[in-house]
């Protein structure tokens, strides 16, 4: 055996040798000896490699995705991931070695593995336009073909007996003899003429070219003898990368490069891997033989269009998965499961449960079927019908799955009891809590509580449920998903109650814990906003009422309530500082699990059920030795800390309150009536915000009424009664009750005639007529504008001038004017004269776009102290939205004396690691009047969003980026046409908030 092992050693290396000194050979011309060398290698070298990098990157995305089963459950975790990156570098890796495999074996059974693992890296890492492309190139060039095989006559035998095929005609032919043998000598005949009139043609396209050759040849001896230089010979670039050009021009688009240049041109044609032939009567057995690729592709091709919202043609490719008698066991148990996956995608759940259920039953690990009856179950629940629900949560269980899987059924099946009606809401919260206090669920506390949270919330009892959520997040097992549900569901509860300062501090929570990538982000962020200035003004309110309430207090009375604060504070400070001092004896820090050892005390479970049990049966007594009564023999026995009778009484522990300390308390509460008048006058501005923000942001009509009606009740005549009277009215005609709007009319009539609010509420056409005023002074000051933009700067000045004139009161058109009148003062009367005028715009009219453009302005002017102070929504007139242009990542550095070599090299790390397959190139150049503000260019992405992913990445991980420690620098991404709009002006200043707005 080890003779004939080493014959074959050496009779493989002659065959290689003999193979790497030939031309290529085509598949049908390779050796036995050449195959098996080749399919050795594709395999058990590139893609065996690369098989396993995608397996752990794919085990990775898995335990990076934590399981909310408070939610609908992913049905592929993998999918589900919002940030890839973890795995972006390795996938490259592995999209590499499969592309030697293409490269170097083009002729192995395992080329098309390759590039459907080419399509599997790239849909995992999210880029999904790039996996269609490939698993449609594959399916379309992979298609198992039908070989035709010759037939063997038997002797004797009238009729052939050929072996089965995966297509036979089923037509019967007559037989001649004869007449096929004539057909053959024909055809051989013909197909030597077709071959010399072939070889006729390659001969004289020979010929053709070498009298080229010649004739160039001697064109060129004549033209050296002339002394006459020619452009030297060009040859086409048969490299498959081509270089990269500093800047390239915009023509047209760049044609689509496949991975690692292994694909030159795609199908752009909806070919889906389907045609007129079969793909196989029967599944087959490939134990002995490499297993074509075409199904799975398939299968992943589905998956991508699915991710494409390509429903219709992902549909196709299933259902002929599905219903085609040679797809393998294994792809159309996958088939089911893609199947139910797009109907989730759809949002057609009653469409899902039967594949779900299918799935799940075919399914051959026990965790993968326990989740698909378990999003069945939670489907079945959002469908109101609880019985099917039981049922495929009893499914879950009986897959045993994981035990938080198990755990979710389970908490679920008690909650649907109760849904059902078999059960009481008391029964269901009985069961909860024996589950609680089980040992083995004690790391999962916090999610019980929430479960019986839920259904003391549907029995109807809030202050159970948002009790039960209170005693979840205190829960020592409260993990940031279990946080999140808990928090946010406690915003909703107060919003819904109406107590949005509570609400909007709840959500501000969620907000902290939430992905980004959670549906409900956008919602609660929305939501979140509404009740900022809400928040605010009740917060102003509680506070100011206080400082009122104490400031209109006798002095003594005053002094008493400020040397009671002190005392309060005092103890409080002691109270903390005995709780520190106790906690490390106390044993309450967190005990690290050391190992697997099996000690009691290296158990943190254990250690929270002892300490649990003590305090139930002794109280909370402080650790000390001989604790026990029984044991102990010194007379403090009858004392405990704190009691009276300790100590010496003689002794005063006395801390006399000082003078400052008495005004540090008393700061910033109004003691003259001047400053009281003016606390007051600020109070009611803050009830008629709050109104208004109630009534215009969220349609809160109630507590609308509630701020208005506090405000003329505690701010008679108040600065904004005449706007608050008008609002009652429009929210009391709103709700239906007009007699309560007519009253406010006529207070507004009798109190605030000829007014602007009283004429909108008693005449019905002053709004039309005010709206065209407002329309003619916009279109005065558009005239002006128009004329400052013709150049006619001495005519626009002087309309400006007019129509700001024409301007009462604090009108939205005022900030305009005084930005136009400063730009053409810098026309008429110089730099001086418009940065004076830009100034006073600035100092006028705070947080407004016109203050923000002229700080723009004076920094372009090289002004000092006019940084922009955040959104700017009028800056870089000449940059224009290019998202779907080639684009750029411009890093500008902040510090003059940056060392660009080392920061080029941790940019090209970050690369390699991330974004190893872009071929990125890296630039330096210089801005700044004077090129002293140094700036790395990476080239080039695709388009806006390309450049904002990396953009993303960047800053997710900085440190592996560019040390934000190390380098003090600002990135941007800038489209090819802006760019040169920033080298026109060697700075980026202008072009920060133009980005801020357009990619931000």
């Amino acid at each position: 055996m080890k003779k004939l092992t080493q014959f074959l050693f050496l009779l493989l290396a002659f065959q290689v040798l003999i193979s790497s000194c030939a031309s290529t050979k085509r598949r049908d011309e390779q050796g036995a000896i050449a195959k098996l060398w080749h399919n050795t290698n594709s395999h058990y070298n590139g893609y065996f490699n690369a098989k396993e990098i995608m397996t752990e990157s794919l085990l990775t995305l898995d335990e990076q995705h934590v399981d909310n089963y408070t939610q609908r459950l992913e049905m592929f975790p993998f999918l589900a991931v919002d940030n890839t990156s973890t795995v972006s570098g390795e996938l490259d890796r592995a999209i590499e070695k499969v592309a030697i495999v293409v490269k170097k074996h083009p002729y192995s059974n395992w080329v098309d593995d390759a590039y459907l693992l080419v399509g599997q890296a790239q849909l995992v890492k999210q880029d999904y336009e790039s996996a269609e492309k490939t698993l449609r190139f594959m399916v379309n060039e992979f298609r198992p073909r039908p070989k035709r095989k010759k037939t063997k006559r038997r002797k004797g035998a009238k009729e052939e007996d050929s072996p089965e095929e995966e297509f036979v005609s089923r037509r019967e032919v007559e037989e001649n003899p004869a007449q096929d043998r004539r057909d053959r000598l024909r055809a051989r005949k013909e197909a030597q003429k077709e071959r010399r009139k072939l070889n006729k043609e390659r001969d004289k396209e020979r010929k053709r070219k070498a009298k080229e050759r010649d004739r160039e040849r001697k064109e060129r001896a004549r033209a050296r003898k002339k002394g006459i230089k020619l452009p030297p010979r060009t040859r086409p670039d048969t490299s498959a990368v081509t270089g990269l050009e500093d800047e390239p021009e915009i023509t047209q688009p760049e044609q689509e490069e496949g991975p690692v240049g292994m694909i030159s041109i795609f199908n752009t044609s909806a070919n889906l891997g389907t045609g007129t032939e079969a793909y196989g009567k029967k599944s087959g057995s490939y134990a002995l033989k490499h297993r074509p690729a075409f199904q799975e592709g398939r299968l992943w091709l589905a998956w991508t269009l699915i991710k494409r919202d390509n429903f219709d043609q992902a549909q196709l490719i299933l259902e002929d998965l599905r219903a085609n008698r040679g797809t393998f066991p294994d792809i159309r148990r996958k088939a089911m499961a893609v199947q139910a996956f797009l109907y989730l995608e759809q949002e057609s759940y009653e469409e899902a449960i039967p594949y779900l259920e299918e799935a799940a039953a075919v399914a051959k690990e026990r965790n993968e079927s326990a989740r698909y009856y378990y999003i069945a179950g939670q489907l079945y629940q959002e469908l109101q019908q609880p019985s099917g629900a039981a049922k495929a949560f009893e499914s879950a269980i009986a897959a045993r799955p994981t035990y938080e899987l198990e755990l979710g059924a389970r908490l679920n099946l008690a909650q649907n009891a109760y849904l059902s009606g078999t059960g009481t809401a008391e029964e269901a919260l009985k069961r909860l809590e024996r589950m609680a206090r089980e040992d083995k669920n004690i790391p999962y506390e916090s999610q019980i509580l929430f479960s019986m949270a839920a259904i003391a919330l549907r029995n109807g009892d809030v202050v159970a449920g948002q009790g039960y959520l209170r005693e979840a997040l205190d829960s020592p097992s409260a993990g940031p998903v279990q946080r999140m549900e808990a928090y946010k569901l406690l915003g909703d509860l107060a919003y819904q109650d109406s107590d949005y300062l509570e609400a909007k501090l709840y959500y501000d929570t969620t907000l902290t814990v939430m992905q980004q990538g959670d549906s409900r982000y956008p919602v609660t962020l929305q939501r979140r906003d509404q009740l900022n200035d809400i928040a605010e003004n009740l917060l102003n309110i509680e506070r100011k009422d206080s400082l009122l309430r104490i400031g209109n207090m006798s002095p003594e009375r005053r002094q008493e309530w400020a040397e009671g604060i002190f005392e309060a504070q005092r103890a409080e400070a002691a109270l903390l500082a005995n709780t520190a001092t106790d906690q490390p004896q106390r044993g309450s820090a967190p005990v690290a699990s050391i190992g697997n050892s099996t000690f009691f005390a290296y158990n943190a479970s254990s250690l929270r059920r002892g300490r649990r049990d003590f305090e139930r049966e002794w109280g909370d007594r402080p650790l000390t030795d001989d604790w026990r009564r029984s044991s102990r023999t010194d007379r403090a026995i009858f004392e405990d800390e704190g009691d009276a009778t300790s100590g010496d009484p003689t002794e005063e522990d006395v801390t006399l309150i000082t003078e400052d300390e008495i005004n540090k308390i008393l700061e910033g509460i109004p003691t003259t009536d001047a400053a009281r008048k003016s606390m007051s006058l600020q109070l009611s501005q803050h009830y008629f915000d709050l109104g208004r923000e109630l009534r215009d942001r969220l349609r809160d009509n109630p507590a609308a009424i509630d701020a208005f009606e506090a405000l003329n009740n505690r701010f008679p005549e108040a600065n904004g009664e005449a706007e608050s009277w008008y609002y009652l009215y429009l929210i009391h005609q709103e709700e239906g009750n007009t007699a309560k709007a007519a009253e406010y009319a006529d207070k507004l009539s009798r109190r605030y005639r000829g007014s602007k609010y009283e004429r909108l509420a008693n005449d019905p056409t002053y709004a039309a007529t005010l709206k065209n005023e407002e329309n003619k002074l916009m279109r005065e000051y558009e005239a002006a504008y128009a004329a400052f933009e013709k150049g006619q700067y001495e005519v626009a000045h002087q309309m400006a001038q007019k129509g700001r004139g024409e301007l009462l009161g604090q009108h939205p058109l005022k900030p305009r004017y005084a930005l136009l009148l400063a730009m053409t003062t810098g026309n008429l009367q110089g730099r001086a004269a418009y940065v004076a005028a830009l100034r006073q715009v600035v100092a006028q009219f705070e947080n407004t776009p016109e203050q923000t453009r002229a700080k723009e302005i004076l920094r372009l002017l090289g002004e000092t102290g006019a940084r922009l102070p955040g959104r700017n929504t009028d800056v870089g007139g000449s940059f224009k939205p290019s998202m779907d242009q080639l684009h750029y990542i411009i890093v500008v550095f902040n510090d003059k004396e940056v060392d660009l070599n080392e920061a080029k090299v941790s940019v090209n790390k970050f690369n390699n690691e991330y974004n190893k397959l872009d071929r990125l190139r890296i630039t330096n150049v210089y801005l700044g009047k004077e090129n002293d503000v140094p700036a790395l260019v990476l080239r080039r992405f695709k388009s806006g969003q390309a450049a904002m992913d990396y953009l993303n990445n960047a800053e997710q991980n900085d440190r592996e980026f560019l040390n934000a420690g190390k380098f003090n620098y600002d990135v941007y991404a800038v489209s090819q046409t802006n760019y040169r709009e920033i080298l026109k002006a060697r700075s980026v200043d202008s072009y920060k908030g133009w980005f801020r707005e357009n990619y931000r």
